[in-house]
């Protein structure tokens, strides 16, 4: 069958007028004779004999060629890469669809009948999704003379300071932590910002936030000069996450995290460069391993999966895998990752032939691919679960402010991110621009 080629920025406009003008031609009667629209015939078999276009993002219209489709809408299914597409309409021949969010590359399958005489036929070529990310400002502006404040409200009058560390809670509301100021809330609609708390009281420089996998308990890490001082307070829903207790005190904490399922908690020690656990019912903790050297600044991050985590080491510029023991409980010696020990620079490639400039916060997405914000290069990177270091977004050692596509945006020591699976999107705190940056992967 000839392949249809139209050109892509007519096909809003002619694919539907070409589906229209079909069913127009088929729905015509006249006063002698009216016009069968066709039934499926679950005798005879489904075939696909072509689709166009080839490739798109979503909400490209399709119209996918072949035979015995039938005109009951209630009896099919469309699919693009096993992802639903929405299904506009039909003529036994062809069928008129939507390509969903985020298919991904892959085959377009049609399913036609119910039960017994349902029928499944699948494409013989790949239909090529394509996204379109790009990088916009959420909130947060400096004045004409470059100055900003911390200010809550509407989003869009909202400043901050020192935007460092960022979590979401069950609802997806975002808190973020302001380096040597305190613990801030956007909500889930993305339209107000408040002060949870400001530091002080011994919790002077918070570091980082992990919640319980219940998220009744937020653990925020603290980094003080003593052993006798406060490392990691507990919050809780019950004030709003307004009020803090300390539960663990040690000495200059750079980072701590909860595993994903069990809720144990591990923190760190910069001053010795050990791993450790808490145990709630003795209040004590359990020294695990020194990942190093002593004097290693580092935090712990795990994988969804609670399988792994990453220990982002961030004054030495390099990445450590540690693996969970479930029969322990207990976080192994970890191994070398991504990144040289001490080799600050700005690279990508494979494993140790990558190169960092202070790695700090990371984001999983559904693949186990982590995308680390690489502070001193002033971008973000993606390490894929090999090991493959690339440049995600940004443009390396070249620090500004820039919003547009993800080779051309610009960050300026970029050090918190987070990722909202449910649709893509990437939420980052961009700390010397005092904002909050979007990547939108769609």
């Amino acid at each position: 069958m000839k392949e249809y080629q139209i050109p892509r920025n007519f096909r809003s406009i002619v694919l539907p007028c070409l589906f229209l003008a079909v069913i127009l031609s088929f729905s015509h009667c006249t006063e002698d004779k009216e016009i069968v629209l066709p039934t499926y015939d679950p005798s005879l078999p489904v075939e696909i004999s072509n689709f166009t276009p080839d490739s798109g993002g979503v909400s490209t219209q399709m119209l996918i060629y072949g035979s015995n489709f039938g005109t009951d809408t209630s009896l099919i299914k469309v699919f693009v890469n096993g992802t639903r597409a929405p299904l506009i309409g039909t003529t036994g021949s062809e069928l008129y669809v939507m390509v969903p969010s985020r298919a991904d590359t892959g085959y377009v399958s049609v399913e036609i009948g119910k039960g017994e005489v349902l029928k499944t036929v699948v494409s013989d070529k790949i239909f090529d999704y394509l996204y379109k990310p790009s990088v916009s400002t959420l909130a947060g502006f400096t004045d004409k003379d470059g100055k900003t404040a911390i200010v809550d409200g509407p989003i869009d009058i909202a400043q901050f300071e020192e935007p460092y560390w960022l979590a979401f809670d069950q609802e997806k509301n975002i808190y973020l932590l302001e380096e040597y100021r305190g613990l801030r809330m956007i909500d889930k609609d993305l339209t107000t910002v408040t002060t949870k708390f400001r530091t002080g009281r011994g919790l002077d420089r918070p570091r980082t936030i992990s919640f319980s996998p219940d998220f009744k308990t937020m653990y925020v890490t603290n980094d003080q000069g003593s052993w006798d001082g406060i490392a990691s307070v507990e919050l809780t829903p019950q004030t709003n996450f307004t009020e803090w207790t300390a539960t663990i005190f040690s000495k200059q904490c750079n980072g701590g995290a909860t595993h994903p399922e069990t809720g144990d908690y591990f923190y760190n020690s910069y001053e010795q460069g050990y791993v450790y656990k808490w145990l709630p019912e003795t209040q004590t903790s359990q020294q695990l391993f020194r990942i190093d050297d002593v004097r290693w600044e580092f935090n712990i991050q795990f994988a969804p999966s609670g399988d792994f985590a990453y220990i982002v080491v961030i004054n030495q510029h390099y990445i450590l895998k540690s693996n969970f023991n479930r029969e322990t409980g207990l976080l192994e010696a970890p191994t070398h990752f991504a990144g040289s020990r001490g080799g600050r620079g700005y690279a990508d490639g494979v494993g140790t032939n990558a190169r960092f400039a202070e790695p700090h916060q990371g984001a999983f997405d559904e693949n186990n691919n982590f995308y680390v914000c690489d502070r001193v290069n002033h971008c973000i990177r993606k390490i894929t679960p090999e090991g493959i270091v690339s440049t995600f977004a940004g443009r390396g050692e070249n620090p500004g402010y820039t919003d547009g596509k993800l080779s051309d945006v610009q960050f300026d020591r970029p050090s918190g991110i987070i990722y909202d699976k449910d649709d893509g999107t990437f939420f980052i705190a961009d700390q010397n621009n005092r904002c909050i940056r979007v990547i939108r992967t769609e």
